[in-house]
This record gives structure tokens, C-alpha cells and sequence, in this order.
């Protein structure tokens, strides 16, 4: 006999029914988030940030916070000459009201300045005197404030130090001759740092430290927030991203520890750029999934080309302040996909600035050589033979090789009948040696003369 079939209690056939249907959602959100991704990152756009440049999707809006360079922080805004002239007499009006700690008159010093396309007011004030002991010996330190502010072409840049050394104080007009402005939508090909609608023209060292961060997201979907920030002349964190990572992991408290996967974690090289990359996905205490992206190259004190620079994307961030966390408007495989997208594309910005020439060591033009000698270098000569309807074979200006014995000098006679006729040159040399003259350093082909020689007489 056959035995009897169980059967299936009809709940649990609701909930396979369910599951189906929940995978089946899953995989439409999927499919959906990528296309969405594919149709936000088909046009992207060029954004430079200090020395290197990251491609941006073209719906998504970035803007820069402020520059530090040199012990500077550094602003720019678009306003009119006539805005720009009324908001530094403003601010000329308030540091004039002010008192030092002496109880003086703050504002020590007002300069002018205009310069390459530039115009302006440059305000030294606000004295501090600080005493100390340094190798057991008693000094003071004197500091200032500083500010600046230029114009040119509807762009105003602001420049501000609250404790400055009072030696140093030249060093800002200095820094504000490097200034150039960037166009609109341009991306600068002259070398050096740039910070959106300006930038300051090489050289730079790095001992200067210069930093910037670029903020972007979305208007029309603010959960998601993405910032890149580049740090130079600062001493590297002695753990970078993957090590501070570990440690953070490891004090991490129990109950937090299910709350958190890690997506990603590793080295990763962007571009010939070495960092280390960490992606996480939380689960919030409302029971939403938020994401963490970071890539960060830990960097160099001495090379303004590898600096500290970290890219982070985060999602769930409220409208408002202070609310809960938010669902992304993009699911997990799509964040992915549009975070490699960005990411990768950061690379050093190219310059069109030529390899500096360093003049060739060795004879400059003018300098002399005998026949006989080794010819020092390669290049086009002239000797001082000839004369008296006599002309030098090959002409006075030759080209000759560096390490060839420099020659005597074959001068020929007014050609007759007879040598027309065979086709040759008589010819002769001098008994003194020739003494030949370097005008150009070129390397060029030598030209052999139209008419051959005949032998040499004496």
C-alpha cells in the first residue's frame, strides 16, 4: 500500500508565495537602481580639486569650502566692482574701530594693491605678543592678523589669518601676485593649485601646505552626500584608513558589532594613486540601512602630489537636522556602481607646462678652438680664414661634431677656365693653425660644398 502524501498547510504556501514575491521586488529595486545609476552617470562632468581632477555626474551640484595655503584661508565669490568696493570699506570702517591688547589703535598698516588684472586692500593688524621660554632662554613670539581682498572681472577673493607671523607678513602679497582666475567650466592648464574660480600659479613647495574640499550631492535626493578634501606639507597620520579601521572595529561595542557589514576592505589603487578603500553598510536603530564609502591615501609631507586626500559618499542624511537617518533613494548594488564610477575617475590634473630646460654644460657661443684640437662640442663654427677673393671650402660657418679633431681650414683660389672644365677647385691651407669661433649650438646636418676640392697644394 502506498503511504499517504503529507500535506502542506496552506500558511506556509502564503509564505513561500511571499518570499517569491519579495525576491522577485528585490530584483525589479535592483534592476531599477542600476538603470537609474546608468542614466545618472551617462554625462558627467570635470571638476578640479587642488592639483587633481574627479569626474562628477553632470546633475550633481559641488562646491568648494575653504582654501588654506600658506597659513591662509581663502575664499571666492562672484559680486560686482561696486559690492566689492562698499563690503572693504565696510570692513576697513570695523578694523579701524578696533583696539590692541595695549589698547592702541589695531590696524598697523593699509597697502593698495593692483596687480596683473587685480585690485584691492591689504589690512595688517590686531598685534599679539606672546612670552615663552624656548632652549631655556626667554623669547616672544609677535603675531598679526591678516586680510586681504582683490577683484578682478566680477570675482572677489577673500584671504584671512588670525595669528600670522609678523616677520612673514610679505609672504601674502606674494601668494596673491600667484593668483590667476579660472573660467567658468575651464579646467586650467598651467601648473599648479586650483580651487575652483581661482587658482595659484607654480611654484608652490609643499612646506607652504596648501588643502581644499569639494562638497557635492544631489538637489533633488539630499540623503546622499559625497565630499573629496586634499591636504599638503602635513606630516602623515602614522595609521592610515585600513589600520584606524581595524582599531575602530575592535573597540566597537557588542551589540553594535551585527549592526555592521563591511561591503569592502582593502588596498586600492586609483590611477597609480596607492590608498586604502572601506565600504560599510549600517542598519540603523530604525531599522534603515545606511552606506559609508571611503577611499584615502594617507600621504606625503614633501610631494604635493601625493597628499593626504580622502573621498567619502555617505547615505540616510535627513532634510532636516537632528532627524532620523533616511532610506537611500539608491540600493546597495547601484551605490556600489556609482561609487566606482566617481572614484576611479580621480587622477593628478595634466599641465601643459614644458620640462624645464637647464642650458647644455660646455662652450656658449663665442668661445674659441684651434685646428688640431678635440672639438668640444657639437655645433656650427666659424673661422676667421679667407679674405682677398680666397674663400674657405664648405664656407666659414661649419657644422661640427663634438670629439672630431677641429680642422685646418682648405681655402681655394678664384677658379679658372681650365678647373671649370674638369669640374674641381683649386686649393691651398694656411701654416698657422685655424682658429675657429662656436656661434650656434644647434644639431644640424652638414652641407657638403656644391664643387669638390681639388688636392691641396702647398
Amino acid at each position: 500500500m502506498d503511504k499517504p502524501k503529507k500535506k502542506v498547510h496552506p500558511f506556509f504556501g502564503v509564505l513561500a508565495a511571499l518570499y517569491g514575491i519579495y525576491l522577485l521586488y528585490g530584483i525589479g529595486n535592483s534592476m531599477m537602481d542600476r538603470y537609474t545609476v546608468g542614466q545618472l552617470t551617462e554625462q558627467m562632468k570635470t571638476v578640479c580639486v587642488g592639483r587633481f581632477l574627479i569626474d562628477l555626474p553632470a546633475k550633481m551640484d559641488y562646491s568648494y569650502g575653504q582654501v588654506f595655503v600658506d597659513g591662509l584661508w581663502i575664499s571666492g565669490q562672484e559680486e560686482t566692482r561696486e559690492s566689492f568696493d562698499a563690503r572693504v570699506l565696510t570692513r576697513q570702517a570695523e578694523i579701524e574701530a578696533e583696539r590692541n591688547e595695549l589698547g592702541r589703535k589695531s590696524l598697523e598698516k593699509l597697502d593698495q594693491y593692483d596687480n596683473h588684472g587685480f585690485v584691492g586692500r591689504i589690512f595688517i593688524f590686531g598685534r599679539t605678543i606672546t612670552k615663552g621660554q624656548e632652549n631655556g632662554k626667554p623669547v616672544e613670539w609677535i603675531n598679526v592678523k591678516l586680510e586681504a581682498y582683490v577683484h578682478s572681472n566680477g570675482k572677489s577673493f577673500n584671504f584671512k589669518a588670525d595669528s600670522y607671523n609678523a616677520e612673514l607678513v610679505g609672504d601674502l602679497r606674494k601668494l596673491i601676485d600667484k593668483l590667476q582666475l579660472v573660467p567658468a567650466k575651464e579646467i586650467p592648464t598651467s601648473a599648479g593649485f586650483c580651487f575652483g574660480p581661482g587658482m595659484f600659479v607654480d611654484p608652490l613647495p609643499a612646506e607652504m601646505t596648501e588643502g581644499v574640499t569639494i562638497f557635492a550631492g544631489f538637489q533633488d535626493h539630499p540623503d546622499l552626500a559625497l565630499a573629496l578634501t586634499t591636504r599638503a606639507g602635513t606630516k602623515p597620520d602614522k595609521e592610515d584608513r585600513l589600520a584606524r579601521d581595524t582599531a575602530f572595529d575592535a573597540e566597537m561595542p557588542l551589540w553594535q558589532r551585527p549592526l555592521v557589514d563591511k561591503l569592502r576592505k582593502g588596498k586600492r589603487s586609483i590611477n597609480g594613486i596607492e590608498g586604502g578603500e572601506v565600504a560599510e553598510r549600517w542598519t540603523e536603530l530604525n531599522f534603515v540601512h545606511t552606506f559609508g564609502f571611503n577611499w584615502e591615501v594617507n600621504g606625503t609631507e614633501d610631494n604635493v602630489y601625493l597628499p593626504f586626500m580622502q573621498l567619502e559618499m555617505s547615505t540616510g542624511h535627513p532634510v532636516n537636522a537632528g532627524a532620523r537617518p533616511v532610506t537611500s533613494f539608491l540600493g546597495e548594488d547601484a551605490l556600489l556602481q556609482l561609487w566606482d564610477k566617481i572614484s576611479s575617475s580621480i587622477r593628478i590634473r595634466p599641465t601643459g607646462t614644458p620640462p624645464k630646460r637647464e642650458p647644455p654644460p660646455g662652450p656658449k657661443p663665442g668661445d674659441t678652438s684651434t685646428a688640431g684640437d678635440i672639438c668640444p662640442v657639437s655645433g656650427w663654427w666659424q673661422c676667421q680664414d679667407g679674405g682677398n677673393g680666397a674663400r674657405v671650402a664648405g664656407g666659414q660657418r661649419q657644422f661640427l661634431t663634438a670629439g672630431q679633431r677641429m680642422p685646418q681650414a682648405l681655402l681655394s683660389r678664384p677658379q679658372s677656365l681650365w678647373n671649370k672644365l674638369r669640374g674641381v677647385q683649386a686649393s691651398y691651407r694656411l701654416e698657422q693653425p685655424t682658429s675657429w669661433t662656436l656661434v650656434d649650438r644647434r644639431s644640424r646636418t652638414r652641407l657638403l660644398p656644391a664643387v669638390p676640392p681639388a688636392d691641396a697644394a702647398a
